[in-house]
């Protein structure tokens, strides 16, 4: 248990304030993450004093980074504007320069860098993102499926992106549906709400952003649907839908997936034909898998 921070005189006068003085309230999306949760911003003197879900809207809801939202937009640490190092690296000296100024300094360095060693020397990394679907059109090769592709950098001739998607976007999006499914996961659906059976493996959809999933969930498991949650903690999906829960060692999922199958195909529960037809490295698959017999794999998974 953690115990409560208390709170300094310096913050109960700010929250005296806040609800003395005049606020004004307005609607907005919160874009701390891609979710776009609907909210409503009180604002006094043109900055953030309140933060809170949106009620007439489907999505109006508020986790707490988003409530925090605040000490981010008005941050004394945030960049506010273009600065150039004037000094050796290290020292931390900048001097403030204009928009201009700083594409100007880009240009000339993507020219010279392309010049001397070619367009594949540069890279570009990117973060999570808001998912909106103007930055894919500003940003989004045409033709090229939602990722890290950038329309800067393809036609200056370099294919060269990463980002922090490639450890989330794009395995369970991209990657994973693609393989197994044929197509991205933006065009696939979860049928839920119409499932017996639901396995929340590698998520903990309470704390997704929007937990929209988490409803869903919330909603099978007051109809009756049977929920598994495999996680080495019990989470809080585990607890909101009395799912049962089997932990496992961190690290050990991949052991758990390939006694799974091991079983299969002992038991003869596979459809031999479709994998015939559509699946290649079937037999060495059931070879592999017979280092995992769950005699085997409970020792990996606890």
């Amino acid at each position: 248990m953690t115990a409560a921070r208390p709170v300094s005189p310096a913050s109960r006068r700010q929250r005296r304030h806040n609800n003395d003085a005049e606020v004004s309230w307005k609607r907005g999306i919160c874009g701390i993450c891609p979710a776009g949760c609907w909210t409503e911003v009180g604002l006094r003197d043109g900055r953030i004093v309140d933060i809170r879900p949106d009620e007439s809207h489907q999505l109006g809801m508020i986790c707490r980074r988003g409530r925090h939202a605040a000490e981010i937009v008005h941050g004394p640490d945030r960049l506010r504007h273009p600065l150039a190092r004037v000094g050796p690296k290290g020292t931390h000296k900048f001097e403030r320069i204009s928009w201009d100024q700083a594409y100007d300094r880009i240009v000339e360095n993507l020219q010279r860098i392309k010049a001397e060693t070619g367009p594949e020397a540069v890279a570009i990394y990117t973060g999570r993102g808001a998912f909106e679907l103007s930055l894919c059109d500003m940003f989004q090769p045409q033709g090229v499926a939602v990722s890290s592709a950038s329309n800067v950098l393809f036609p200056f001739g370099s294919p060269n992106t990463m980002g922090v998607g490639a450890l989330c976007y794009v395995s369970f999006a991209m990657i994973a549906p693609h393989v197994t499914f044929g197509r991205m996961l933006i065009d696939m659906f979860s049928d839920i709400e119409n499932a017996e059976l639901l396995i929340v493996w590698g998520a903990n959809p309470a704390t997704d952003s929007p937990p929209l999933d988490m409803h869903r969930l919330e909603a099978a498991a007051k109809r009756g649907a049977q929920i598994v949650v495999i996680d080495p903690r019990r989470t809080e999906t585990a607890e909101r839908t009395g799912a049962e829960w089997i932990p496992i060692r961190p690290g050990a999922d991949g052991a758990l997936a390939l006694a799974m199958i091991e079983v299969m195909f002992d038991e003869d529960l596979h459809d031999d034909a479709f994998a015939e037809r559509w699946c290649h490295g079937t037999a060495e698959l059931r070879r592999y898998v017979q280092h995992f017999r769950p005699e085997i794999a409970e020792r990996i998974t606890g």
